[in-house]
């Protein structure tokens, strides 16, 4: 019975695609009508798509200039603000920064507008920027002295990686949880 409803239904396609009608034939006569279409206008294109170089620098900097520039460049306001929750924690560059107490080692506490260290503490002047996971601020150590300190929670939120002075060190949330295996 299976075969014989296959094909019967086999047999009504083919019957239903019939021959191809007159207006999808191609003729000679429909083939001169598309030669004599409107031509597309002239397009000129450029030889050298890429813009001109710049003009060479006449004069550069001596390093010590740059050098002076980058360690005298003022850092900006910023905006009232605080340090996000999400980075506000006691964190360690080893595991011996973590233990309770104070902050000893190279170990770090993130407070709601500070960075406490082992020998010193930060404290945030203004907000420069404050992103998921991402933020910068100005902020003056005990002799009123400014930085930019830029700090990036990665690992689930449970490693940060402290960027100071162009120098980067990469902490671990203490009393995260540790992967095993």
């Amino acid at each position: 019975m299976k075969p014989l409803i296959f094909v019967s239904l086999f047999a009504l396609a083919l019957a239903s695609c019939g021959s191809p009608s007159d207006e999808d034939v191609l003729t000679p006569d429909k083939i001169r009508a598309s030669e004599s279409a409107p031509e597309l206008p002239e397009i000129q294109l450029s030889e050298n798509p890429e813009p001109p170089p710049a003009p060479p620098v006449t004069e550069q900097p001596e390093v010590n200039e740059l050098e002076n520039a980058v360690e005298n460049e003022a850092v900006g306001e910023g905006v009232p603000g605080s340090i996000p929750p999400a980075f506000q924690d006691h964190w360690g560059v080893v595991a011996s920064d973590c233990r309770q107490g104070p902050v000893v080692g190279t170990g770090m506490v993130i407070g709601e507008d500070q960075l406490i260290f082992a020998d010193s503490s930060l404290e945030l002047q203004g907000v420069l920027g404050d992103y998921p996971e991402r933020f910068s601020g100005r902020f003056a150590d005990d002799s009123g002295a400014e930085q930019r300190q830029d700090l990036v929670l990665t690992g689930s939120s449970n490693v940060l990686v402290r960027t100071s002075g162009g120098q980067r060190t990469t902490y671990r949330r203490c009393g995260a949880a540790r992967p095993t295996g």
